[in-house]
């Protein structure tokens, strides 16, 4: 539960806890990094409250009160989560300080609200190493403040592309949050498509959602899965948003090659035989960071191939739930669904009108998602909190995953069928936060075993 947490201004170096909480020998206080000596007492007059002097909130550097959840060790009384965003792209704007994905960032931190605890916005600059405190930006009821805090309990990365997240500076600040300070980093990095494919492959669950799928790309590769599948993708395999894209048939001893073009529009290339088209393919793409992968036979709606995206999040009991579901039509003449090839979003209710119908695939997706999520999860080396998978039901109903993306976009989310669920994968990562950072302060022996 969420406690109200009251700043007093009389009283010295005491922190009042209600009795319910059990408090017992502790010693100080702690916010994020800091740990302050002062006095622990308990009152049976407080039940959902918390009381702190404010020479403690002071010294502890918490900005505002809020309400918060309260974690006790042997030695002291946390209060929290402290939760940092890490990101990049900062403007020298109040009002926008992540230029357009301020509004994105807004909505999430306005959940702490109803979680409890604290969130807020930082990237490598706003790190005062020498006195290990932030300056980061938070959002409340008047807008974005800026406020000095300690260094966080839990860190959600939300870096914005693979060319930051591989930069060398930020990839030593978060190796250094993790390993120098035993600050726990969730969704670290971005999902690599081969990476993903191997870790599923392994887990016998897991491996009747995989179509076919190989790093290994020769003219002999092309042929077999042409011939096995008559049609398949060579994607990029650290690619995202649909860029970079082949799809490749076999039409009555013809070889065929779809693709946008840099002004977005779709292309096709005929050739007599795998090999052209494995050395048209060699010309154009970078195929020793490509995968191909076998195409399926998707449902349609209208004639046009359908598929789903539905993003799966850990909540505050550290369990994945499934958090969002939408469909994703594709483009006329489109080789993808993605919706800046013309794509459009709609609901299950607006594609399956038969209740039954309806329950039918929505709970195979789940089944899939929740179990792919799982399986992932467990051979992972780093912590995950949310996943977006893209998602295919054939035309048998047997349910196929194309891709998993580790920061999964919000385009889906504009469609106004789905607003419940754009704040529920708003709340959702802040909800997981509560559990990481109790999980670090109690038992972080089950974080770094």
């Amino acid at each position: 539960m969420t406690y109200e947490f009251i700043i007093d201004k009389n009283g010295e170096n005491t922190v009042t806890l209600p009795a319910s909480l059990q408090a017992n020998g502790q010693t100080a206080a702690a916010f994020g990094s800091v740990l302050v000596p002062c006095r622990i007492v308990s009152s049976s007059a407080l039940t959902d409250r918390v009381v702190i002097t404010s020479d403690v909130a002071r010294r502890l550097s918490i900005p505002f009160a809020a309400n918060v959840h309260v974690f006790l060790t042997a030695e002291a009384v946390h209060f929290g989560p402290l939760v940092g965003v890490f990101t990049a792209g900062f403007t020298k704007s109040l009002q926008r300080p992540v230029g357009g994905r301020s509004f994105f960032f807004a909505k999430l931190l306005a959940q702490e609200k109803q979680v409890g605890g604290f969130a807020f916005l930082f990237g490598p600059s706003h790190i005062d190493w020498e006195n290990g405190m932030i300056n980061g930006y938070f959002y409340t009821e008047r807008g974005w403040e800026r406020h000095t805090v300690p260094l966080p309990t839990v860190i959600y990365n939300r870096l914005p592309n693979r060319r930051i997240e591989n930069n060398e500076m930020f990839q030593t600040i978060t190796e250094t949050l993790q390993t120098a300070y035993g600050i726990p980093v969730f969704n670290g990095h971005f999902f690599n498509k081969w990476d993903i494919y191997r870790q599923l492959a392994t887990h016998r669950e897991a491996r009747p959602y995989l179509p076919a799928t190989s790093a290994h790309i020769t003219w002999q590769t092309v042929e077999q899965f042409l011939t096995r599948y008559t049609e398949a993708y060579v994607k990029p395999a650290d690619g995202s948003l649909g860029r970079g894209i082949y799809h490749l048939a076999q039409k009555n001893n013809v070889y065929e090659c779809r693709f946008r073009d840099e002004q977005g529009e779709t292309k096709t290339a005929l050739f007599p035989t795998a090999m052209a088209l494995w050395h048209y393919l060699l010309a154009e793409a970078p195929l020793h960071r490509c995968v191909i992968q076998q195409a399926v036979p998707l449902m349609t709606v209208n004639g046009r191939p359908t598929d789903f995206r539905v993003h799966t999040n850990k909540n505050e009991y550290g369990q994945w739930q499934v958090s969002a579901i939408a469909a994703k039509i594709a483009g006329r003449q489109s080789i993808t669904t993605h919706m800046n090839s013309g794509g459009i979003v709609k609901t299950l209710e607006d594609i399956f009108p038969d209740t039954a119908q309806r329950e039918t695939v929505l709970a195979r997706l789940h089944n899939a998602a929740l179990t792919l999520s799982r399986c992932l999860d467990e051979t992972s080396e780093t912590l995950i909190g949310e996943i977006g998978f893209d998602l295919g039901v054939d035309k048998q109903g047997k349910i196929w995953m194309f891709e998993a993306n580790s920061k999964p976009g919000r385009s889906i989310f504009k469609h106004p069928g789905l607003k419940e669920a754009d704040e529920r994968t708003s709340l959702l990562p802040l909800a997981y936060a509560v559990h990481l950072s109790k999980t670090a302060i109690t038992e972080p022996e089950a974080l770094w075993p």
